[in-house]
């Protein structure tokens, strides 16, 4: 079977419970909560369209069928396709399956809780699988990156590991987007797993993961303080 084309695909991952959220956001999944008069996921799909991105996955789970709802076919611009987990997969788990389901193969990956601002054309570039690149993060500079971890790359921009979270200082944060293949997720493994822990740290030992670095705001809704910080600027 043909793959189907995926330049300028993205698989945004809205299927998480949104426990942190839950304190300020009820009864909605947490890419619905509530930006002044809009949802968070339509600031999302239309930044996204201002990148380049002209066909959205959005890969749900809890609540979905209010998603489904409220983000129609087409969405600003945007062509929105939907894929539905039957169990948590994590966000690993969760990309494989939408890659499967729509039989897709390279595409960008959104967090659904995440916000970044700024030129994200590096990140549409297809990736240089001749030169082993599987997976490609987009990172962003801060202050401060205990709370987050950080990223640490060598002259070529490739990652050559994940600092933990805790180690205060300025430095490169992972921004929550992504452009992978198929070839960067393990074949063998089924069912629930986590990209994160499961599966960066070997690709990065490998020599598979390059980093763009992205100038713009980059913000996380899922955490109480920073809802209300985005709500502020852009509600």
């Amino acid at each position: 079977m043909n793959k189907a084309p995926a330049k300028s695909t993205c698989v945004i991952l809205a299927g998480g419970l949104g426990t942190r959220l839950r304190s300020v956001v009820a009864d909605v999944p947490k890419c619905l909560a509530p930006i002044g008069s809009r949802p968070f996921i339509d600031i999302q799909i239309r930044a996204l369209a201002n990148a380049g991105v002209d066909c959205v996955v959005l890969s749900l789970g809890h609540l979905a069928e209010l998603v489904v709802a409220a983000i129609p076919p087409d969405h600003a611009g945007v062509h929105v396709r939907h894929v539905i987990e039957r169990e948590l997969l994590g966000t690993g788990g969760a990309i494989a399956y939408a890659l499967d389901t729509l039989n897709l193969d390279e595409v960008l990956v959104a967090n659904g809780d995440t916000y970044l601002e700024g030129n994200l054309s590096a990140m549409l570039l297809p990736l240089d699988r001749a030169k082993g690149e599987l997976f490609r993060m987009a990172v962003v500079q801060v202050p401060d990156r205990a709370r987050f971890g950080g990223v640490a790359t060598d002259a070529t921009h490739h990652v050559t590991r994940f600092i933990e979270k805790g180690q205060a200082g300025p430095g490169m944060i992972n921004a929550g987007l992504y452009r992978l293949c198929r070839e960067a997720l393990p074949t063998a493994r089924k069912g629930a797993y986590s990209l994160e822990a499961d599966v960066l740290p070997s690709l990065a030992t490998e020599g598979h993961v390059r980093t763009a670095l992205i100038n713009g705001e980059f913000i996380d809704i899922g955490v109480p303080d920073d809802y209300r910080r985005f709500c502020d600027r852009h509600g």
